[in-house]
């Protein structure tokens, strides 16, 4: 007589883990031992998504969610190692949270594109404030001496390109891309910083 083949839950998770055959009782020789958790249903195929889980109470193999993993929070976007078997609460979602100014909609994740571009454009001009004010702290000395008329060309003409780049830096809001899209003036300093040098002719 063949040993019955037999089926195995996890004794925690009652999820299916694989199969095997009953011990011979030594008592009896026409029995079969079926140890705990030990089943001789056949499971159902698997299902991606799910798994194959013991019902103890319907005494059946059943297919059950499978949401194991990292998960998201609907709320915050903060991600979390999800261990139960079943449904996801309300709370939850597998989808990745694709990052800052996204929100979700109750199916999707979903970009604020207004909060977006709002925070694009304050760092923008954080950043334009910054250079005004490096602009303007160049341009005083400068002005300084033609003023009193102690300015030679070099300090003239310095002059005259930190006032047209100061007045290119307080028009970036006329660029026709702003504020996703900046096209930063150069810096006078940019043009009179002296080009670096090989790392070979440098010792």
């Amino acid at each position: 007589m063949n040993a019955p083949v037999i089926y195995n839950a996890h004794p925690q998770t009652l999820e299916y883990i694989g199969r095997g055959v009953a011990d011979p009782d030594p008592l009896d020789a026409e029995h079969w031992l079926i140890p705990g958790y030990a089943y001789t249903d056949s499971p159902p195929e698997p299902v991606p998504g799910h798994a194959v889980v013991r019902d103890l109470a319907g005494k059946a193999w059943a297919l059950v969610e499978d949401n194991r993993g990292p998960v998201y929070d609907v709320a915050t976007g903060a991600a979390q190692d999800h261990a139960a078997l079943g449904a996801l609460p309300p709370e939850l979602t597998r989808q990745p949270f694709p990052g800052d100014f996204h929100y979700w909609d109750g199916g999707a994740w979903v970009l604020d594109v207004d909060a977006q571009k709002e925070s694009i454009r304050t760092k923008g001009l954080s950043l334009r404030d910054e250079r005004l004010a490096n602009a303007s702290m160049r341009i005083a000395p400068l002005q300084d001496a033609v003023d009193l008329g102690e300015a030679s060309e070099h300090e003239q003409a310095m002059l005259l390109a930190w006032k047209r780049y100061r007045i290119a830096l307080n028009r970036l809001e006329q660029q026709p891309g702003y504020p996703l899209s900046i096209e930063w003036p150069a810096s006078p300093e940019d043009a009179t910083a002296p080009p670096p040098q090989d790392a070979e002719h440098t010792q």
